[in-house]
Order: C-alpha cells, then structure tokens, then sequence
C-alpha cells in the first residue's frame, strides 16, 4: 500500500515535468520512478508487479531522455 501512495508524487512531479518542460523536474521523476520501479517487485511478487516495476524503470529512462533534450536541444528562432 506505501507504494500505491509513493507513486502520486511521481505521476503529480511528471505532469509539472511535462507541462513546464523543466530538465531538473525531469531527473526528478526519474529518480523517483526509478527507485520506484526497483521496489516495486519486491513488494509485489507477481507477473504484473514485475511488468509495473519494469513500466517505471523504462519511463525513467524516457524522462532522462527528456531531460537530456530540454538541456540541450534549443530551438533556433527564424530570421522572419
């Protein structure tokens, strides 16, 4: 059940992640769904909490990707 409530700070810091395009929020959430990810097979020893667990260990790589574009790719104005 400590896991149920652990992960609407990470569903709440990625819709402000999304909506704001912060890299630092990024790495935020993918830290958090990370250690996320790495409990929750412990705490659910089944197939699906292997799949959940494995969902958020992914998602914490996309959120790096993200924070890695927000970083470094800038988007050029156009002479106009």
């Amino acid at each position: 059940m400590n896991l149920l409530i652990a992960i609407i700070p990470v569903a709440l810091f990625s819709a402000l992640a999304f909506w704001k395009l912060s890299s630092l929020l990024f790495m935020l959430v993918a830290g958090g769904s990370l250690i996320l990810g790495l409990a929750w097979y412990d705490a659910y020893t089944t197939e699906l909490g292997l799949t959940i667990g494995m969902i958020l260990i992914g998602y914490s790589l996309v959120c790096l990707g993200f924070a890695f574009r927000c970083i470094f790719w800038v988007e050029e104005e156009s002479e106009e």
